[in-house]
């Protein structure tokens, strides 16, 4: 991508760093009711199979200072279809979207602009009648958005706060939900849609600023100690707050397949040289298991399983080609589906048909 996407994608994960865990009670209930929005209906999904939404940014013509337009992208491995669902202005610190198939809406982000501060907030538009409805006014950051059924789940900054949390908005009556306090920052979540679970990736900022400012050994050298990074599961309504496990280790995504949860650590931020641990939880048995990911490196964004298991869908450099490739569980085999060589793929999400 361009020089300038790239910096502010490097300048929302510093963000994400700078600003994050533990409350009796894991939430809190506010109304959104942004300028006039209506309220957005649910219906009943048809059926779908496997897809892949991504957003994708480029320049909207050949002058590297013009303007940026951002494409909401779905790709059927089915079929191997890949189409463009909906473009908007690159206007967010870090754009994202979400192709919602089953009820033809996509779910964005975008810079909105008040008399007094700024902040990214999340939209959502119905396709068949070409409107967009503004969902959220008290963001500033967002780092994902998942629907699923009549609610919107997200990770985003909260303006006037420096966590990251875990919220929901009801769709039929655009209430917000948080989970989480003030010292959390989410790093990466997954969801169980099957058994209506989410499970959560975070650390305390009070810890993180204190191994910052004591550090040991000698000056120059990388001596930061790493927080306990701690997985959660919570439900649909946000009110659990169970651990799973913790580990000092930056556990930077997570995935979940056939009672599995697969979270993907690093000893180190940004440090891609050596192999990640891959910590597997078993929920029924509540047991974990470390193994290394022997194989080319997922990037942070969104990686998961197909519904039958036997695929991983992500965002990985294969052969200096870097985009979203399918990775065969039994043949260790990569495959690319998408390597633009101009403009970035911004983040995916892997949607599980309704089977």
């Amino acid at each position: 991508m361009k020089k300038e996407a790239k910096l502010l994608f490097c300048l929302i994960w510093i963000s994400m760093l700078l600003i994050s865990c533990d409350s009796q009670d894991a939430s809190v209930t506010i109304t959104s009711t942004p300028g006039s929005s209506p309220q957005v209906e649910f219906t009943t999904a048809p059926y779908i199979a496997d897809y892949i939404t991504m957003t994708y940014s480029q320049y909207a013509t050949t002058d590297d200072n013009g303007a940026i337009k951002t494409q909401i992208l779905s790709y059927e491995p089915d079929t191997k279809e890949m189409k463009k669902v909906f473009e908007f202005d690159y206007t967010a610190q870090y754009p994202l979207g979400f192709y919602d198939k089953s009820n033809e809406r996509v779910y964005y982000t975008q810079r909105v602009d008040t008399e007094k501060d700024y902040g990214d907030q999340i939209f959502v538009r119905d396709l068949a009648e070409g409107t967009s409805i503004q969902l959220t006014e008290s963001l500033f950051a967002v780092n994902y958005m998942i629907p699923s059924g009549n609610q919107l789940f997200f990770v985003a900054n909260v303006k006037g706060e420096q966590a990251i949390r875990l919220g929901a908005i009801d769709l039929n009556t655009n209430a917000m939900t948080l989970w989480g306090d003030e010292d959390m920052l989410v790093e990466a979540i997954t969801l169980d849609l099957m058994n209506q679970k989410i499970y959560v990736s975070a650390y305390s900022l009070e810890q993180r600023n204190y191994s910052q400012t004591h550090q040991d050994g000698p000056a120059g050298q990388n001596n930061f100690k790493m927080p306990t990074y701690t997985v959660y599961e919570t439900d649909y309504d946000l009110k659990e707050k169970t651990k799973l496990f913790s580990k000092n280790y930056w556990i930077r995504m997570l995935m979940n397949t056939d009672g599995h949860v697969y979270a993907f650590c690093d000893k180190e931020y940004n440090k891609g040289q050596d192999p990640s641990t891959v910590v597997d939880y078993d929920i029924a048995m509540k047991t974990t298991n470390e193994t290394k990911w022997g194989t080319v490196r997922l990037q942070r964004g969104e990686a998961n399983y197909s519904s039958d298991g036997n695929k991983i869908y992500a965002i990985a450099i294969v052969k200096n080609k870097r985009g979203l490739h399918e990775y065969n569980v039994q043949s260790n085999t990569f495959t690319a589906l998408f390597t633009p060589e101009d403009g970035f793929i911004n983040n995916i999400q892997v949607v599980r048909g309704n089977h």
